[in-house]
């Protein structure tokens, strides 16, 4: 029973059940005497006696959240209704002792944990938890009790793989009080508008300033709340230090570690001063939503030519740097200079265009349609009449000018898109929205402190008090494994925010989750994952692959659960590293999907590579399980100290060196040998750096080729490894490694094999092997494709169409990531002389039918891998002139060591026999008959 007794100051009901000692029925009322001497109530128009309650038993199915906040010690709750009156009698503890609450304060809530599905997958994570090492014992509590899944939360979809659905975005007009691109504005959009959202955030791409612009977004709306978590303070400290320096620190509870919360408390005296001042502060005027908007609008446009200006800088870089090259390949040639030719008016294109009509393996055969063919030509290129469009030389004098057109061309639309910016203004106007943002985030947020009083809080009180403290504090702080403990079990934050979510692993995550309703992951799969820290052989197996604990971080599991449909945005424009350094990522990790807006100086050196002395210095300690942390090379450690901080590392700051390594006992021998002389440079490791960066970064690999260091690859050369350690670097980075330069690696082979690239090293010219003109044939193949469909369409000839759908889909796979190919490349193209030739070998390779079918080369390093030719029958076997051909092009390669691969169209397992000659070239190997 449960009786309710009318206040008659404001006619609400109070629950007096606990006061009542007697309670008599009485004609026209009840009587009712109250304990400890209190005077006697008549009257039924002012009590209500609510009998027959509805008994609800907390298990693993049920809930009970009282005003907002799980209560996890509940026995028994009694559910009273009368007269359109409802009351709750709550029972907690093993006292007897219960609370009485109106029944729009309480609320039943189905606890999604002890669903199949759910159910399986969180046992599953429990068996992991109880296997984790030390430090782990906050994850091992958390998954130890009964864990609440509640059906709104971010968790309960992701467990059962319910499917991402659109959110209304906040109505305010777009706002980025911190400045802000495409890439950026686009991520935050996506965010707003789905339940799960990813953001892929490569280095140097502004995750940290998209994070703040979209808390703008939303806490703008005073109901909502967002939290900011990740797998260590230094994600969610840079948070709090942006807001704090923008003014906007007051917003914040930094609810982590103990320590965290300590600081938090004891400063609010001074956040309550600054909220008092802005309280009092005068009310802004706004801009109507419609004039941000239509400001927006414009700025979109502008910010898409300020990223076609980043892009044409680039590709200004990169065809300088491709010029260079072909000019050390063309002075080598000994050639005549080119202005013999009358084609000096011509552009880039139409030199192109040229040089792709007058294929020879491109004319077609019938009579009338190279009659065709020879007019049109005739009327495009007369200028050209004095020449042999079939002579070789002749080609490559055009190749030469084609460099130099396209690079004023490109200087040309440089200055042209620069001017179109500043004739608009577009710096001030940027400039002008980010304060409009900042002034209207401003004004929203003193209105919402306006009528409301400041409070104190304390560790003890705040969770009572939760609906105030979300409204006074709307962003929360957190690590992943605290943020339920923060804010107490079955509280949902609106949006939940996961910072360098790629080492975050499901564990940690899990807990997150339960504790949001929208979900938004920022992270980079290209960088270290989460060190596995329980084998999984130990593990009972996981339910699905999506939440493996050993394979996945919270990043990844997502991919892998939602695939396609999973909204993501690539944050692409980049502003930490100088192009050369961050140009390595880019075309080794991200597919070129980078837009650099850093610039060089001319003839500055960004990347360098300092080898040891010829021997194997590397020393193991340890066990061999050891293996990734008991390396040391002290002879990389003596050039670090006395060559490389000398000769490239004088200029910076030493506190914005950092030494970096793949092994804990190398940067601790770093770290003693630099202590006496210069304190202040950092050496680590590179999972330790991940986050962080400095001027110049300088990597000590430490292998050697022996036995033991060849079996610290897998570890030293792990792309997302290499990756981390080189963007870190700002202005320079410098590879320590020994003097083979450790030819068995994959991805430390392909970063030194850049970093000579890009200093122009004499090596390259050198070897027998010229490097690819990647920019020139992939231009020339833009020309090409279109003709050569046309041939092959009247021919019926099939086989490079084919062979170029194989090369297509077996580059994609894990093994030949990284490789790219070029069709119809000039054998001379090929080579960095021809004094290696016979005359008859000499004078093949200066006409055009002397082209290789396909050229296979690393996109990274643009050092060949092989050539390939494809042998139709009637091309070939058949054909008396074309065997003569295919033997010099044989000899020559032979010459010039240049794996060459033929495929017969009669052939048969093709593909496979590809896959296998490129595996081994890629390891380094050659191939097993390259000329077969």
């Amino acid at each position: 029973m449960a009786v309710l007794i009318q206040n008659p100051a404001n006619g609400a009901y109070e629950d007096r059940t606990k006061d009542i000692r007697e309670l008599h029925p009485m004609a026209g009322g009840v009587r009712i005497a109250f304990r400890a001497g209190r005077p006697y109530e008549y009257g039924s128009q002012r009590v209500l006696v609510l009998e027959n309650p509805k008994v609800v038993s907390p298990d693993a199915r049920v809930r009970i959240a009282v005003e907002g906040q799980l209560w996890e010690n509940v026995t028994e709750a009694y559910h009273f209704t009368a007269q359109d009156r409802g009351w709750w009698h709550i029972f907690y503890g093993n006292s007897g002792k219960y609370a009485a609450r109106p029944t729009e304060c309480v609320e039943i809530i189905p606890n999604g944990a002890g669903e199949p599905r759910a159910a399986a997958i969180l046992a599953y994570w429990k068996a992991v938890a109880e296997r984790l090492p030390e430090g782990g014992q906050s994850l091992r509590e958390a998954y130890s009790r009964s864990m609440f899944v509640h059906p709104e939360s971010a968790l309960y979809r992701y467990l059962h793989a319910l499917p991402i659905e659109p959110t209304e975005r906040p109505a305010s007009p777009p706002l980025y009080p911190f400045h802000t691109n495409l890439s950026q504005r686009a991520a935050i959009e996506n965010a707003l508008r789905h339940t799960i959202s990813v953001i892929d955030g490569p280095p140097g791409t502004g995750k940290t300033q998209t994070i703040l612009n979209l808390i703008a977004n939303v806490i703008v709306d005073e109901s909502k709340t967002v939290a900011v978590v990740s797998s260590n303070n230094t994600a969610v400290d840079n948070v709090h230090t942006k807001l704090t320096e923008a003014g906007f620190g007051y917003v914040t509870a930094n609810l982590g570690r103990v320590a965290k919360q300590d600081t938090f408390f004891a400063e609010q005296l001074n956040r309550n001063q600054v909220v008092e001042g802005l309280r009092g502060s005068p009310e802004l005027m706004l801009p109507r939503t419609e004039e941000m908007v239509t400001r927006d609008g414009r700025l979109l446009g502008l910010r898409e030519a300020e990223r076609q200006l980043a892009q044409l800088n680039s590709e200004h870089a990169n065809y300088g740097l491709e010029r260079s090259h072909f000019m050390g390949y063309f002075d080598r040639h000994e050639l005549p200079d080119q202005e013999q030719l009358p084609v000096l008016r011509w552009g880039s294109a139409k030199i192109l265009a040229f040089i792709a009509a007058t294929d020879p393996d491109l004319a077609r055969t019938s009579g009338i349609a190279r009659m065709v063919d020879r007019i049109g030509n005739y009327f495009r290129y007369r200028s050209m009449r004095y020449a042999d469009a079939q002579d070789v030389d002749v080609v490559l004098r055009l190749q030469r000018l084609y460099y130099d057109k396209k690079i004023a061309e490109l200087e040309q639309l440089i200055g042209k898109v620069r001017k179109s910016l500043d004739s608009a203004n577009f710096e001030q106007l940027a400039e002008e929205q980010r304060q409009l943002s900042v002034g209207w985030l401003t004004e929203h947020l003193r209105r919402r402190y306006a009528d409301r009083a400041t409070r104190r809080y304390d560790r003890g009180s705040y969770r009572r008090k939760w609906a105030e403290f979300r409204r006074d504090y709307p962003v929360i702080l957190s690590t992943c494994h605290s943020l339920e403990r923060s804010i107490g079990s079955g509280q949902l934050i609106d949006y939940l925010v996961i910072d360098e979510a790629s080492q975050v692993d499901l564990l940690a995550a899990g807990v997150a989750l339960a504790s949001c309703r929208n979900l938004i992951i920022v992270g980079d799969l290209r960088q270290l994952q989460p060190i596995d820290s329980v084998k999984e052989s130990a593990c009972p197996p996981a339910p699905a692959p999506a939440y493996r604990y050993q394979e996945n971080s919270i990043l990844s599991s997502l991919i892998e659960l939602y695939g396609d449909s999973l909204p993501r945005v690539m944050l692409r424009e980049h502003y930490r590293c100088d192009p050369s350094i961050i140009g390595f990522c880019n075309q080794k990790f991200y597919e070129d999907n980078l837009i650099p807006f850093t610039l060089s100086a001319p003839g500055y050196q960004s990347m360098v590579v300092a080898r040891t002395v010829e021997g194997n210095h590397m020393r193991q300690f340890g066990r061999q399980v050891d293996v990734n942390r008991g390396r040391i090379n002290q002879r990389e450690i003596d050039v670090i100290q006395r060559e490389v901080l000398p000769r490239f590392c004088a200029d910076f700051p030493p506190d914005q060196i950092g030494v970096t390594t793949p092994y804990r006992k190398q940067a601790d021998r770093v770290t003693d040998a630099l202590i006496e002389s210069v304190e202040s440079i950092e050496s680590d490791t590179v999972h330790s750096f991940q986050g962080r960066e400095k001027d110049a970064i300088v990597m000590t690999t430490v292998l050697d080729e022996t036995k033991s260091g060849h079996a610290g690859l897998r570890h030293a050369d792990g792309p997302e490894l290499v990756n981390v350690a080189v963007s870190r670097a700002r202005k320079r980075f410098v590879l320590v490694t020994n003097h083979d330069m450790l030819p068995q690696s994959r991805n430390l082979r392909d970063l030194i094999g850049y970093i000579h690239y890009q200093n122009l090293d004499k090596e390259v010219f050198d070897s027998s092997i010229v490097s690819v003109f990647d920019l020139l044939y992939r231009d020339y193949s833009m020309r090409l494709r279109p003709l050569a469909a046309r041939v092959r369409r009247e021919s019926d000839h099939k086989s490079e169409d084919i062979m170029r759908t194989v090369l297509e889909d077996l580059l994609r796979e894990t093994e030949f990531h990284g490789l790219g190919f070029k069709e119809q490349v000039l054998l001379k193209n090929l080579l960095p002389d021809t004094n290696r030739l016979t005359p008859d070998q000499q004078r093949f390779v200066r006409t055009r039918s002397s082209s290789v079918d396909f050229d296979l080369y690393n996109r990274v390093t643009k050092q060949r891998v092989c050539v390939i030719e494809v042998d139709g029958f009637e091309f070939h076997e058949n054909d008396p002139k074309q065997l003569a051909r295919d033997v010099l092009k044989n000899a020559i390669c032979r010459a010039y060591r240049i794996p060459l691969l033929r495929f017969p169209t009669t052939g048969s397992d093709e593909v496979e026999r590809l896959r296998r000659e490129l595996a081994a070239l890629v390891r380094g190997r050659t191939a097993a008959n390259p000329t077969s």
